[in-house]
């Protein structure tokens, strides 16, 4: 598909968008303070009428966003968040508020959240599930809502990677009680920085919204003021009217990547299950030359010989070894791993074979990042793809 002048277009801000930051500065009003009917409260409302939620909060960055999720999900000390390994951002928002990573298997071929692994490692400290839809790809989320509802676990959506992305029609961030989406400049829909929660409990929506909004009476639970200003509303509420567009765009270079290494034996496609959207965001395929007696260290030395640009390994170790998670330390000497506030012992150790498939696939990951990358590039750097994979089958 040829899209012209947009794809030259596609990262730029035009004139709608210099329109809305213009009715900001004619208003006056740069918050959402005392300000019905602007930006923010714009922006909110054709996100969730895009999403499907009932409603919907912005804020000031995805990892803000992802904390006040656990934040009012009822962990604390001595509790347990469940969270998948590939990207560890599901780990630290649950350290911050003094609560336990247990890191969760994935699927080896989708790359997202085993929902066997997730059963198995729910113990009574479980409060809250984070689940990451990866790479625009959705986790079996409608598994994972059920298993989450069996055991009365709070369900946040990691769709940090996911506008646009759906599963069985029906958009992602919706399953679970809280869906975060980031607007950071890496993602479909970019403020360079910005979040969008959605919500479809109204008593915890307005929570969420008015614990800031001081009347008089004292706030209903315990967060933090994370609200988007109008200026980043006004940017996203422009992009947000075009994101479709950009989604197909991201998907036309997916699909090149993966027409580069159709039909090759050891470079597995990530699987898309059928009932699953993806969106356009990230391509990632998994090394499985070791198997057909290839050398990888040959391979990366023929991306680099070829300029392909391609990545190898992701973290190339999965989260829980990382030394920050490891220590222990994060509040002290016994927060929060070995916090006396928990119900029962926990014998929950970060040590290597939590997560086998993870720890097999982490290295075996070769990727590119769509976002900023035009067609003309994609097709360079899969031609180049091709022919590296010709060379090591000779």
């Amino acid at each position: 598909m040829n899209y012209g002048p947009f794809a030259r277009s596609l990262r730029k801000f035009g004139s709608l968008e210099m329109r809305y930051l213009k009715e900001v500065l004619q208003r006056g009003r740069l918050s959402i303070f005392f300000n019905e009917g602007g930006m923010v409260d714009r922006f909110q409302t054709a996100f969730a009428r895009y999403t499907g939620a009932r409603h919907a909060l912005a804020r000031n960055n995805g990892m803000c966003a992802l904390a006040e999720a656990v934040s009012v999900s009822g962990a604390t000390r001595g509790t347990e968040v469940l969270c998948d390994p590939v990207v560890h951002f599901g780990g630290l928002a649950a350290l911050y508020f003094n609560a336990i990573p247990r890191f969760v298997d994935v699927e080896p071929d989708t790359y997202c959240m085993d929902p066997d692994s997730l059963e198995a490692n729910i113990t009574p400290n479980a409060r809250a599930v984070i689940v990451t839809h990866l790479w625009g790809l959705p986790a079996r989320i409608d598994r994972i809502r059920a298993i989450c509802k069996k055991h009365n676990l709070f369900l946040i959506e990691d769709c940090a990677h996911s506008v646009g992305t759906r599963w069985k029609g029906r958009h992602v961030g919706t399953f679970g009680q809280i869906g975060m989406f980031s607007f950071q400049e890496f993602k479909q829909l970019s403020t360079g920085d910005g979040a969008m929660s959605v919500i479809n409990d109204a008593t915890l929506a307005d929570k969420m919204e008015n614990v800031w909004a001081f009347s008089g009476e004292s706030p209903t639970m315990m967060t933090m003021n994370w609200r988007m200003n109008e200026m980043t509303a006004a940017v996203g509420l422009a992009q947000l009217q075009r994101v479709d567009a950009i989604n197909r765009y991201y998907l036309e270079s997916l699909k090149i990547f993966n027409n580069a290494i159709a039909g090759c034996s050891w470079l597995a496609p990530r699987r898309v299950p059928a009932e699953a959207t993806q969106s356009g965001y990230w391509f990632a395929c998994a090394w499985q030359g070791d198997k057909a007696g290839l050398d990888y260290k040959r391979f990366k030395a023929l991306d680099k010989k070829l300029k392909i640009g391609l990545r190898f390994g992701f973290n190339n170790t999965a989260p829980y070894e990382f030394d920050f998670f490891k220590r222990g330390n994060i509040y002290g000497k016994d927060c929060p791993y070995r916090c006396p506030a928990y119900t029962k012992k926990s014998d929950y150790v970060y040590r290597r074979g939590l997560c086998p498939n993870i720890e097999d696939l982490m290295p075996r990951l070769v990727t590119a990042n769509l976002i900023f990358l035009s067609h003309e590039e994609a097709h360079r750097m899969a031609d180049k793809l091709r022919q590296a994979i010709a060379i090591m089958e000779k």
